[in-house]
Parts: C-alpha cells; structure tokens; sequence
C-alpha cells in the first residue's frame, strides 16, 4: 500500500489538531471532565476537508483510461 506524503501530511495536521482541540477543552473544564471528543473528531475532520479541498490531495494520479490509447501493430499473415 502506498499512501502519498500530501496526503500523509494533511492526515498529520488533522490529529495533531484534533489533539489539541481535546486537551484544550479537557484542561479548561472542570477538574474530573474527560474532554470533548466530538468536538476533537469534528475539528479534524474539518480541517482534512479543508485540506484536501485546498491542496487537492490524492487527485494527481493517472490511471491508464487517461492515456491515449496506442495503435495495435499490423498483423501480417501469408
């Protein structure tokens, strides 16, 4: 399997956002809250869409319906 390192990056960017979003919100509550693990997942979502919406990720590749089609050689038979 190979995933591609833009799209590595931005998976990246979304948990350590998505991280942050969940110890901030587990460090300014009350002292025996647990954090808000919606909130974190929804962040991190949002912020790969945007990524992915801006950079376009994964949508570079050529597959071979993309490439003009090569002419078969003649045959030549006797």
């Amino acid at each position: 399997m190979y995933i591609d390192p833009l799209g590595a990056a931005i998976l990246l960017v979304g948990i350590a956002v998505g991280c942050t979003v969940y110890r901030h919100t587990r460090a300014s509550s009350a002292p025996a809250s647990r954090g808000d693990i919606v909130g974190s997942i929804a962040s991190a979502v949002a912020v790969i869409t945007a990524l992915v919406l801006l950079l376009g990720g994964g949508n570079n590749t050529t597959t071979e319906s993309d490439k003009p089609a090569s002419k078969p050689a003649p045959s030549t038979t006797k």
